[in-house]
Parts: C-alpha cells; sequence; structure tokens
C-alpha cells in the first residue's frame, strides 16, 4: 500500500491563520482562498510581496478542501485531480516538501449505464484502452472509433495543456501556437462552437459512450449533451492520457493544505473567517479592501479568487467607474460583472454528494463480469465509476433541472477512495457497531437543483440514490452502510458560498484565451489599476488547476517587473 503521510496541523506553520490580528496594510490581498487564490497568494509571497488573504469561510481550500465528518475525512466535490498535474504549480512551488503526495489512479475511470450498455475502462495507455474497447465490442467499432478521436484530440490536448501554463499575452500564446505548428488551433476552434454530442457522434462513437463523457464532462456544468459549445469537453479522454489521474494522499483537501503551507512559509498572512464587503478605489485606482466590520486593510494590489460576478468596488472619490470599464465588464451600482457565460450554464444548481461509512465495498454486476485482463478484481473500486442514462434521458434531466425537477435515472459519479487510499479506512463504526474496517463510499448526484419541488428536507430522496446503486449489485450494500451524510445544492450554498451552487465556469473556454476574449477573465487584469480576477471563473475555467492562481501572479511580478522563477 502506497504509504500515505502526516500532514503538519495549520498551528505548526510559521504563520497560523484564523484568529490572526488583522494587518492595516499589505502589498496584495487576496480574497478568496480557494486552491487558485491560496496558489497566487504562495507565489506573490514567494516573490517576496507582503500577502494578505482573506477567506470568508472558517476553512481555507474552497470546493478541493476535506472535512472532518461522520468519523472520517470526506472531500467537498471530487477527489480526482487531472489538470493540476500538468499546471506546474506542485513542482514550482515544492509542494511535496509541505506534505502533498499524490496516488496515482489506473484505470482513470470506469463508465457504465444503467441499461446494461457496455463498459468503458479508460486506463493511461492508450493501447490498453483500445484493446478494452475491442473486447466490449466485438465489432470493434467503438474501439476503431475511439482511435480516429486520438487522432484528431491529442494534438488539440497537447494545444490546451501548453496554453493553461502560459503567462496569458498575445506574443505568448502565438508562440505556443505557432511551436504547435497548429496542430491542435483548427480543432479547438471547431470544438468549441459545436456540441459534445455532435463532436463524438463525428468519429462514429456511439451513443452509450457519448453518454458517459457527458457524465464526466458538460454534465458537471448542468448542460445537456446536445448543448452548443460543449464540445471542448470532447477533449477530457485525450487530456487524462496525456497527464493521467491522482489523488492526493489523506483526500483532496490535502492539495489547498500544502499551498497555505508553502503561502504561509513565505510570509503571507492567511485570514480565515472575515468577509470582504468591497475593493475600495480611488481615481481608477485599488486603495485595499473593506471588510463587512467596516475594517480595512490597505493595498496598491487586490486579487478577487472569487466568483467574478460579485466583486463589488467601493468609489471613495464618488466618481463612478462604470465608464471606464467596457462593455464586457460594467462596474455598474458598484459591482463587476463578468460575460455572459457560452454556453450557458444551469445557475440554479447541478449536484449532490452523498458520503457513507460501509463495512463492505460496494459490488456492481456489470464490473464483475468483465474479463479479469480487461479489467483486474483489485483494480474495480479504484477510479471513479461513471453511471449515466442514455443520451435521450439525460437531455430531459437537464431540462428538469432547469425546471426545479431531478432527472431520473440519475447521473452517478461513484467512488471508494479508501480503497486506494488506507488514511481514508475507519477501524471502528461511527455508530459502534460492527467490527473491522470500514470504507468511505461517495456517490455525486448531478442533475440536482437547488430549488426543487418538495424541498431537501426530506432523506427519502438522497436514501434512494443509494438504492438505485445497490440495484445495480448487491443489495447487502444498504445494510452495510454504517453513517452516510448528504450535502445537496443549497447545503454547498451556505457551506462553500457558491451562490444557488453554481461554480463560476470561464465563457469562452481557451478560446476566449487564445483570442483574448473577456481580458478581465482571459487575462486577470481589470481596467481599475491595481485589481485583478482570478479563480475558476477566470481562465482555464473550473476544476481542480491552479493555473489561474499561478498565472495570475505571473501577470502582477510581470507588471511590476519581477519575474517568477520558472
Amino acid at each position: 500500500m502506497t504509504e500515505v503521510l502526516e500532514l503538519r496541523p495549520a498551528a505548526a506553520w510559521p504563520t497560523p491563520f484564523g484568529g490572526n490580528e488583522l494587518p492595516t496594510s499589505a502589498d496584495v490581498v487576496v480574497v478568496g482562498g480557494g486552491h487558485d487564490g491560496l496558489a497566487c497568494a504562495a507565489y506573490l509571497a514567494r516573490a517576496g510581496r507582503a500577502v494578505v488573504l482573506l477567506e470568508a469561510r472558517d476553512d481555507l481550500g474552497g470546493c478541493a478542501c476535506t472535512v472532518d465528518a461522520i468519523g472520517t475525512r470526506l472531500t467537498i466535490c471530487t477527489c480526482d485531480h487531472t489538470m493540476v498535474l500538468a499546471s506546474g504549480i506542485v513542482e514550482e512551488l515544492e509542494l511535496g516538501a509541505y506534505g502533498l503526495r499524490y496516488l496515482d489512479v489506473d484505470p482513470m475511470g470506469i463508465a457504465m449505464g444503467w441499461g446494461g450498455e457496455p463498459v468503458f475502462v479508460h486506463w493511461r495507455s492508450v493501447e490498453r484502452t483500445l484493446d478494452g474497447l475491442a473486447r466490449t465490442d466485438p465489432t470493434a467499432a467503438t474501439a476503431a472509433a475511439y482511435r480516429r478521436y486520438l487522432e484528431v484530440a491529442l494534438p488539440a490536448a497537447r494545444l490546451v495543456q501548453a496554453v493553461q501554463r502560459s503567462r496569458p499575452t498575445g506574443v505568448a500564446i502565438a508562440a505556443r501556437v505557432a511551436r504547435s505548428r497548429l496542430r491542435g488551433s483548427a480543432t479547438v476552434f471547431a470544438w468549441s462552437r459545436a456540441s459534445l454530442q455532435d463532436v463524438l457522434a463525428s468519429f462514429g462513437l456511439p451513443p452509450w459512450f457519448i453518454a458517459a463523457a457527458h457524465t464526466g464532462g458538460p454534465a458537471l456544468r448542468g448542460l445537456a449533451p446536445d448543448a452548443p459549445g460543449s464540445g471542448l469537453d470532447a477533449l477530457g479522454f485525450a487530456l487524462r492520457h496525456l497527464i493521467g489521474v491522482a489523488r492526493p494522499a489523506g483526500g483532496s483537501g490535502a492539495l489547498p493544505t500544502a499551498l497555505a503551507a508553502c503561502a504561509c512559509q513565505h510570509g503571507a498572512q492567511l485570514i480565515t473567517g472575515v468577509r470582504v464587503a468591497g475593493v475600495q478605489v480611488r481615481d481608477g485606482k485599488v486603495r485595499g479592501v473593506r471588510l463587512v466590520d467596516g475594517r480595512t486593510v490597505r493595498a496598491p494590489t487586490v486579487v478577487a479568487a472569487a466568483d467574478p460576478r460579485t466583486v463589488r468596488v467601493d468609489c471613495l472619490d464618488g466618481v463612478p467607474a462604470a465608464a471606464r470599464l467596457p462593455a464586457a465588464a460594467r462596474l455598474g451600482a458598484g459591482r463587476i460583472v463578468a460575460p455572459t457565460p457560452t454556453p450557458a450554464v444551469n445557475v440554479n444548481g447541478y449536484a449532490s454528494k452523498l458520503d457513507a461509512v460501509v463495512s463492505a465495498l460496494p459490488r456492481l454486476h456489470a464490473l464483475e463480469r468483465l474479463p479479469v485482463d480487461v479489467l483486474p478484481a483489485d483494480a474495480r473500486h479504484m477510479p471513479t465509476v461513471a453511471i449515466s442514462p442514455t443520451l435521450a434521458e439525460q437531455r430531459a434531466a437537464a431540462a428538469a433541472c432547469r425546471a426545479g425537477q431531478v432527472g431520473e435515472p440519475p447521473m452517478l459519479l461513484l467512488n471508494t477512495p479508501s480503497f486506494l487510499d488506507a488514511s481514508l479506512r475507519l477501524r471502528a463504526s461511527p455508530r459502534g457497531a460492527g467490527d473491522g474496517a470500514a470504507h468511505l463510499l461517495s456517490l455525486e448526484v448531478l442533475g440536482t437543483p437547488h430549488q426543487v419541488a418538495g424541498g431537501w428536507d426530506n432523506p427519502s430522496r438522497p436514501w434512494s440514490w443509494l438504492r438505485r446503486l445497490a440495484s445495480l449489485g448487491d443489495p447487502a450494500l444498504l445494510a452495510a452502510i454504517r453513517d452516510w451524510r448528504v450535502r445537496t445544492p443549497p447545503d454547498h450554498d451556505r457551506t462553500v458560498i457558491m451562490a444557488s451552487d453554481y461554480a463560476p465556469s470561464l465563457p469562452g473556454g481557451v478560446v476566449a484565451d487564445l483570442l483574448g476574449h473577456g481580458r478581465e477573465i482571459s487575462r486577470y487584469r481589470t481596467p481599475v489599476a491595481g485589481l485583478y480576477l482570478t479563480g475558476a471563473g477566470t481562465f482555464p475555467g473550473a476544476d481542480i488547476w491552479g493555473a489561474s492562481g499561478r498565472n495570475t501572479a505571473a501577470v502582477i511580478l510581470a507588471g511590476r517587473r519581477d519575474r517568477l522563477s520558472w
């Protein structure tokens, strides 16, 4: 079993957060303690800036954090990391020295349906993936279609991977595209205007495969598989072949924990439990921030590491600031408003997460029937398993979610993170029942709206998801549940401060960055001197990447004639 490091508690770091005395001034104030805000703070502090990070919640990490509940450690959202492995921050910030250790996940994912559809096993190795497809589809049509897909998708995925690590300037991005010899650029532009369904169908991939791609792609933003502009999600399979999938030992929160430790080591002050009311601006320049309790922190640079739609500005000189901003980012009524997302996202929420302590690992008959050379027995519980309705049911579920209804059958993302990470196993039941080791079962349920008919107070609905899961395998799963909890969209709204459970997504994606559209979110710099945007609402978008925080720090330091050491 892979070694699991014991992470240092926050109190052992040079500058503990929470309860710190609020400083009156700083070089940079970062508003928001998600992993992008923490990455930005760490880079700036390492470059010698006096950094203060302010987080409204009592915990750092945002959607990437890990919390104590039902007797174990639970990840708020996903436990799988991919893009952060290619962002450079793990190596550049030497996060291994702060307790971060990644455990490889291979196979990287498994996909199945509710109606006996073929099972897709996604390995890091292209050839092993193709061999499995050929075994599960004796006609070999799906394997041949997947090979055609990769021939087109891999060059585009390499371009996206390279661009997201570049400081976003027209010159830098043009150089990246030139070095790629334009391979992949036409694909990126074409797929950005198409739907995921149309992109994958064009290679002859079957509907059940497209449904699986949708569950792990556009459905995570509340979109239907035929939503225009969702086509770039088709790059997901290719990107994982290039980068891989891994999980931080001890849970997803080990990443923000290490980022916080790194930032503190370099002198940053991280203060939790304080809410910023507005960014103070005079004569078009940032002067600092104001808290809801009236206290202020003076700073010539402020980084808003939160939803860009919610950044409020106090005009200290009383001069309206709207005239200084383009139509893409108005400062009317004292608020920066990000461009309308393209494609439109479902802002009525879209995901719930159920975690359970179980005395036995879940069994799924579809996986047990696979030949061991397609899926070894010891690999069945390692990756996340996507359980998908049909394409027609997914389209209906997206419409139902917008209308305040839960789609049926549900789209599920199942994993048992304790199978790979022994530190997440329990040796005794939190309720005192049963003996031996207990595993952690995690179930993300997509297509669950923030406002649902009848409300979320009735526990019968989330329990029905466990019954549906048990119907695919061993009904004894329900009896094996020792303790459980569910977090619905309203819970995410309260605990992670995401309005209507909406994680801001970058409008236009990588194309916006390539073309410089929506410059406040693709280039991070706003027309207000000293005010910068970072986080999931900026390039490269929502996911556990860290590239936005890294790139924002590079832009700030380049403007001060400093350079990051990469």
